[in-house]
């Protein structure tokens, strides 16, 4: 019976913090894709492992075990109803650790697609969302946004936007790179992080909502039209990265491996997801200079690097 599952991670590549403020975002799913193995179980229920911890969701979706866990109860839960928990064991292998790229969101989606699979369950995309985001609620103590459950479980680039009363929606757009590269992103870890509660509050407190938007509105206009030229896309991640370093959302960190992957290389830079110290860096490079790019940033910053794709589902 043992078999993988899998679903992608995602990045923000335009519009993080904005979209907070009711501008649009882009946020697009990525490969490596993360990975949950299923194996078979004599007892009844789904035994849990991860590097968080050990837990067990009981056949009628109870849970107990480390608190980090609980939230494949709700993800079970939430996808199979009143159906029997099937009894297996479920193993989570994150592909990346990387803080800002729907790791977890991403974890619960492949989890669903195993379950599914395991109870003679045919869900659709939307489906598995609700599980996801039912998941993610639990991980983010009732704050998530709906954004990486979307991402993670359509696996197709979305345009996200948040109205007056503060709901998420979402449409899709096509998106393909420029032939012939791909994204690096560049972990600025050093033993702290920034949590993204306190650097909204930063972001927010940078100056008044209407020039907020303004100014990156002006830039959003220019982006669709971006993707298919290296140049300009790399020009236009530079451009939104320099008005979120200008609210107060970048690091040093951030910072200097920006400074050195544009010194290796790349077409461009900006932070990707909430930023701050130990934030996460995302670079636009050729792919087959993608390992010499990485090298000359470790080699410049300290910092390691990973190249990843757009995820084809």
């Amino acid at each position: 019976m043992a078999f993988a599952s899998f679903a992608p991670a995602k990045i923000i590549l335009f519009g993080e913090h904005y979209v907070v403020y009711g501008a649009p975002a882009v946020a697009i799913p990525i490969e490596p894709r993360n990975k949950v193995i299923f194996g078979k179980r004599r007892q009844e229920g789904i035994a849990l492992a991860s590097e968080l911890g050990i837990g067990r969701i009981s056949k009628n979706g109870e849970y107990e075990g480390a608190p980090e866990l609980e939230m494949y109860a709700h993800v079970a839960r939430k996808l199979l109803g009143k159906r029997k928990i099937p009894s297996c064991t479920a193993k989570f292998a994150p592909a990346l650790r990387l803080k800002g790229i729907g790791t977890s969101s991403s974890l619960c989606a492949a989890f669903a697609a195993g379950l599914c699979r395991l109870a003679g369950k045919k869900a659709t995309k939307k489906e598995i969302y609700e599980a996801v985001q039912a998941g993610d609620l639990v991980a983010h103590g009732k704050k998530a946004s709906g954004i990486d459950a979307a991402v993670v479980s359509y696996g197709v680039p979305l345009i996200f936007k948040k109205d007056a009363a503060g709901a998420i929606s979402w449409q899709k757009i096509k998106i393909r790179l420029p032939a012939g590269f791909c994204f690096l992103l560049i972990d600025t870890y050093e033993g702290k992080r920034e949590s993204t509660a306190d650097l909204i509050e930063k972001f927010g407190k940078s100056f008044d909502e209407k020039v907020r938007l303004e100014e990156y509105l002006e830039l959003w206009g220019k982006i669709k039209d971006a993707f298919g030229d290296a140049k300009k896309l790399g020009e236009l991640m530079l451009q939104n990265h320099y008005l979120l370093k200008e609210r107060g959302v970048s690091s040093a960190g951030i910072e200097k491996a920006i400074e050195a992957a544009l010194k290796a290389g790349a077409f461009g830079a900006k932070i990707t997801g909430a930023g701050g110290e130990g934030g996460v860096v995302v670079a636009l490079v050729k792919k087959n200079e993608a390992s010499a790019v990485a090298e000359s940033i470790m080699k410049d910053s300290g910092f390691a690097s990973v190249a990843v794709r757009l995820f084809a589902s």
